[in-house]
């Protein structure tokens, strides 16, 4: 999963942490899980010197992002995130790192997920501190598409 964060004074970060696995068979267990993961990213946060509280969520993806450059396992630590707002609206994302605007859109169109996602224009693109959580990223992140 993909938050995308900004400040008040422009700057954005980008936190890339796995969701825990739930069965989903009772709510109680979803939230549980949600406000877990929710206490993670907020970790992952402060750890480097960002404090949550101050930050607000531009937007969110579930699934595998725009290109593979955020499960090359030397993530950088700063880059450039384009990311356009789904169809539902925000705070649903579609992102990418270190792409161009023209690989983007070719890369949509020829992925069933993410189009099915529906990303609309405009895309935009800010620079941001990329953050990843503990064991980022797993095999099988990086043997699926």
């Amino acid at each position: 999963m993909f938050r995308l964060y900004c400040n008040s004074e422009g700057s954005h970060v980008l936190c890339c942490a796995h969701f825990p696995e739930f069965s989903g068979s009772n709510a109680d267990e979803e939230f549980t899980t949600q406000q877990s993961f929710d206490r993670a990213v907020e970790k992952m946060l402060r750890e480097a010197s960002f404090e949550p509280t101050t930050l607000t969520l531009v937007g969110e993806q579930q699934g595998y992002p725009v290109g593979d450059h955020l499960f090359d396992a030397t993530v950088p630590r700063t880059g450039r995130v384009s990311f356009a707002f789904q169809e539902a609206g925000p705070p649903w994302i579609v992102l990418g790192l270190d792409v161009s605007s023209e690989k983007f859109w070719s890369e949509i169109d020829e992925d069933e997920d993410l189009l099915a996602l529906g990303p609309i224009s405009p895309l935009t693109s800010v620079p941001a501190v990329v953050l990843t959580a503990a064991g980022w990223p797993r095999q099988n992140d990086l043997d699926s598409p």
